[in-house]
């Protein structure tokens, strides 16, 4: 009996090689082979997900993060183009500041030297906003430029002005949801709450958000379209990257799967077990885990922290770590690891 255990990080308690390390524990313990694959869709720690798959690191830079601190930046190479994790600089662990007061404009600085960046993990809800007021668009109230404008200061522009300077740019865009910027489930209402947004301020994110992309689309003289699938990654950077900037929005999940050759080995294996911190909706709208849950046509098991999907059928079994793991993540993950490995054993 083939078994691969896809693995991604425990946002906030355990990387994808910690919760490796402990199911691989389990399974030694219960003598059960298995095959161990660490997985990102292009978020957070995506870099170091990438080099264990034997991508090597293109230069390490000094660069500036949304909130003014100076960070080590590091670039990959793959397959001849270089990547880069945008939530390095607008990350969500990077910060305890509130997400209204925070924008994406510092990625300005490296955007010219890369040529894929990923999106998602991100602490930012601005739209790309703080980035397109770096690349030659001017959001005004009344005639005077809002310097650096954040999501706080979203109801005082009403007039934005295109400058010369403004030009489309050719870059790849990794996006880790199908979540549109505006809509029914979108971006702020999904992701908000992580980032420490109440309802009123999603209210306000999302009337505002709709409003300024309107004056902009009037003054592009384009059709802008905040409602269309994957314009909601990183806080609706994606949106801005794709719709206004005109970059190619690819999927995350389908990138690192094609790049790491792990789309053709799936089905490889009889048995997949998903490892992921909480499986619920966003998992299934352009999540790398919900990707290979699609692909693979064998049994499949949940191994987290939560489920909260409401469809149980999608997985052969499911095993949760519940409110213990919230106390101590990896002897709750050892716990739910020995349940499962007694129930394939049998």
């Amino acid at each position: 009996m083939r078994i691969a255990v896809f693995a991604d990080k425990f946002s906030g308690t355990l990387t994808s090689d910690e919760v490796i390390g402990e199911v691989k524990k389990i399974f030694k313990y219960n003598n059960i082979k298995s095959s161990f694959f660490p997985v990102t869709d292009g978020g957070e720690n995506s870099t170091e997900i990438f080099k264990e798959y034997g991508f090597e690191s293109y230069e390490m830079t000094m660069k500036k993060n949304f909130s003014g601190k100076w960070l080590p930046i590091e670039t990959l190479k793959i397959n001849k183009n270089i990547y880069f994790e945008t939530s390095q600089l607008i990350g969500i662990k990077n910060t305890n500041d509130l997400s209204l007061d925070l924008n994406t404009s510092c990625l300005a600085k490296i955007i010219e030297g890369v040529d894929i960046l990923s999106m998602g993990g991100s602490k930012t809800n601005d739209a790309g906003i703080g980035l397109l007021s770096k690349m030659g668009i001017d959001f005004l109230n009344n005639e005077i430029v809002i310097q650096d404008p954040k999501p706080k200061d979203f109801n005082l522009i009403n007039n934005i002005k295109i400058n010369e300077s403004f030009k489309k740019i050719d870059k790849k865009v990794i996006v880790d949801t199908n979540i549109p910027l505006l809509g029914d489930n979108n971006a702020f209402k999904v992701f908000g709450p992580q980032k420490g947004l109440a309802n009123g301020e999603i209210k306000f994110l999302e009337k505002n958000v709709e409003r300024i992309f309107n004056l902009l689309s009037k003054e592009m003289g384009s059709s802008l379209d905040p409602f269309k699938e994957g314009t909601g990654a990183s806080g609706g950077l994606s949106f801005a990257m794709g719709e206004v900037l005109g970059c190619e929005i690819i999927s995350g999940p389908q990138f690192f799967l094609n790049e790491t050759k792990l789309f053709n080995k799936i089905n490889d294996f009889e048995i997949a077990i998903l490892c992921e911190g909480k499986f619920d909706f966003s998992s299934m709208s352009g999540k790398v885990l919900g990707e290979i849950l699609k692909l693979h046509t064998g049994h499949s098991y949940f191994l987290g922290g939560k489920f909260d999907y409401n469809d149980e059928s999608i997985f052969t079994d499911i095993f949760e770590l519940g409110n213990k793991g919230m106390k101590d993540s990896k002897k709750a993950l050892r716990d739910s690891a020995y349940k499962l490995a007694k129930k394939i054993s049998n």
